[in-house]
């Protein structure tokens, strides 16, 4: 088992780039730093293409998370990172999400102890939109477009991975 530590070295700051949030709201001036996300690439299995994902790191990031996005290309999503295990009752909701989303909740060795489909929440009222909790505590979470795990055999079991990539120069 990793440490907490190890961790957060998987996210794989080191040489990331970074992409805007493209989302139908815009970015405000103090929102600015919400709207830039480190990038990194997981791997499931080989011969599976990498996942390219955002890295939602801080508070305000994993709240943004995927909201107001309009699109998600293929093998494109967000990774939520948490610095502490969370509990087995934290889970996530749809809320200004436009897109429905497959989730995976990961443990500290990045094995997935959860899946589920979610769809997108149109009550105005937060206090609506039904949470996907996992029942298990864990320390991160995947969120790709719906159906993406189940054609490419990602399921509670499943050991996900930084690839190895190249240094991104710019």
């Amino acid at each position: 088992m990793l440490t907490s530590a190890a961790f957060m070295l998987l996210i794989g700051l080191q040489g990331g780039s970074t992409t805007t949030l493209a989302s139908s709201e815009p970015c405000s001036a103090d929102a600015d730093a919400v709207c830039h996300y480190e990038t990194a690439q997981l791997c499931a299995a080989p011969g599976q293409p990498p996942m390219q994902v955002e890295i939602a790191d801080t508070p305000a990031k994993r709240e943004r998370g995927l909201m107001f996005r309009e699109s998600l290309a293929d093998h494109h999503g967000m990774w939520f990172v948490y610095q502490s295990e969370r509990p087995s009752y934290a889970g996530f909701w749809m809320f200004n999400t436009k897109l429905p989303l497959d989730i995976a909740y990961l443990d500290q060795s990045m094995t997935v102890v959860k899946v589920f489909t979610m769809r997108p929440c149109t009550s105005v009222n937060p206090r609506n939109c039904p949470a996907y909790r996992p029942g298990e505590t864990y320390w991160g979470a995947l969120e790709m477009p719906a159906g993406y795990f189940e054609r490419h055999g990602i399921q509670q079991g499943s050991q996900l991975q930084q690839c190895k990539t190249q240094e991104n120069n710019r």
